[in-house]
């Protein structure tokens, strides 16, 4: 495995691969990488001839400089992991590598697409993620890129920038790994104590709670947010960032159960800040 921290020798080496006629896979991650990580690894190793991961933790993305700080951070373990699973190339830039003294910043942003969800709660935050993976695009020249669907709005953010502005690449969007109580694989549940790692189980409890009273027949949806807000919040010191039913493609709040919908929830344990969503199919 092939690990290089600066930009020239990243594009020498896609250089090569290129002439050679190497298809390339790209993962983009902050690093303390799981099991989660390593299904975009593999769904890479099966569809490109070779695959990057990215490890960089952008700070740019973070509206709080406390989480920035608190980020974990394990790159002998990440770089182990990766070589086991056999990654290409890992590339591990630091902030002035990707960020150079600039006087003319660039943002970008997608306002229709980051008005609610995370975008409403963490102002920044995708212009940050739009920043530094429309970089690291450019860098790696991948032709498929892997995210993660917990994620989901970030999926969607950045499928709409490569449509919009033409990136040559396709983007892949990964079902969620989940622990045997269904929660999902996160960097920052190793930062929850034990009692609050039992307190964040009540999140894909509460999935199971969604769809049991949607097959139950309830359909006003004001009401099924309250019954899932309750269950939430009753007898826990879980507190909720946001609880939201989106439409799954624009990402606008539905007005009603029908068709398709994306349950989607932020919530922070102790300090730790989770998300997770899922999409539910409403019966007819």
């Amino acid at each position: 495995m092939i690990v290089v921290s600066n930009i020239q020798e990243l594009k020498k080496q896609i250089g090569d691969w290129k002439k050679e006629g190497f298809s390339i896979g790209f993962c983009p991650t902050m690093g303390s990488l799981h099991l989660g990580h390593m299904d975009l690894v593999e769904a890479s190793k099966k569809e490109t001839n070779k695959t990057i991961v990215s490890i960089f933790v952008n700070p740019t993305q973070f509206n709080d400089p406390k989480d920035f700080a608190q980020y974990p951070v394990k790159t002998d373990d990440d770089l182990r992991l990766c070589e086991e699973k056999g990654v290409d190339l890992v590339f591990l830039p630091d902030v002035k590598t990707m960020y150079p003294e600039t006087k003319t910043p660039i943002s970008l942003s997608i306002p229709e697409l980051q008005k609610h969800l995370c975008g409403r709660t963490r102002p920044g935050h995708f212009e940050g993620v739009l920043q530094i993976v429309s970089k690291l695009f450019h860098l790696t020249e991948p032709n498929k890129t892997f995210f993660g669907l917990k994620d989901y709005q970030q999926f969607r953010v950045i499928s709409a920038m490569v449509e919009n502005l033409n990136f040559p690449l396709e983007v892949i969007g990964v079902p969620t790994r989940r622990e045997e109580d269904g929660l999902a694989m996160s960097s920052r549940n190793v930062r929850l104590s034990r009692k609050d790692r039992e307190t964040a189980s009540l999140i894909p409890r509460m999935f199971a709670l969604a769809k049991k009273t949607i097959l139950g027949g309830e359909r006003e949806i004001r009401l099924w947010k309250e019954i899932l807000r309750d269950f939430l919040l009753t007898g826990s010191s879980l507190r909720i960032d946001y609880l939201e039913v989106v439409d799954p493609i624009d990402l606008q709040p539905k007005e009603s159960l029908e068709g398709e919908v994306l349950l989607a929830i932020a919530v922070f344990v102790g300090d730790v800040r989770l998300i997770d969503n899922q999409i539910i199919s409403i019966p007819n």
